[in-house]
């Protein structure tokens, strides 16, 4: 396993087990895997580096915009952020693609688990329709990065979990 994919699991983890009792992601966690990102990329050289600022300055970007319409917190944004950094581009496509089914498999099974499944989907419909949330379902969501991160991590040993390029 590689270096930057040790440092994912290990800054998504200890986010994921923090969000869980909390639910917050603490700054010191988001703060140190942004400052991970660009050492583990210090080795492959300047435009590594300016690749790896790149895929966290346009996750943040995007991530504002999801923030904004209320779909995330602001802790999962910077971890987000964080996390694409550590991959690099083009790796964190793929990595924020996993994360994104990780979050709906969570959102279904946590709505699932407090009978609230069909709310869940008149809700989703309802952001479709109108592209404003209607209501929360409170989800530690840096569980569903924490699990897209292995699933990313994963990828390069189990073909199944691989997009097709």
């Amino acid at each position: 396993m590689s270096a930057p994919t040790i440092v994912l699991l290990l800054a998504t983890f200890a986010a994921a087990a923090t969000d869980v009792r909390s639910r917050k992601i603490p700054n010191v966690i988001t703060a140190c895997a942004a400052v991970a990102a660009i050492a583990v990329h210090v080795p492959a050289g300047p435009a590594a580096i300016a690749t790896c600022v790149l895929a966290m300055a346009a996750a943040f970007l995007a991530g504002s915009v999801a923030f904004s319409a209320g779909w995330f917190g602001g802790g999962d944004v910077k971890l987000i952020a964080a996390c694409c950094g550590i991959a690099g581009f083009p790796a964190a496509v793929w990595l924020v693609l996993d994360i994104l089914i990780a979050g709906a498999v969570l959102a279904l099974v946590t709505a699932a688990a407090r009978g609230r499944l069909v709310a869940l989907v008149r809700s989703t419909a309802a952001v479709a329709a109108r592209g404003t949330p209607v209501g929360e379902v409170p989800l530690p969501y840096a569980v569903a990065i924490a699990a897209g991160s292995i699933a990313f991590a994963a990828a390069p040993l189990v073909p199944s979990l691989r997009f097709p390029q």
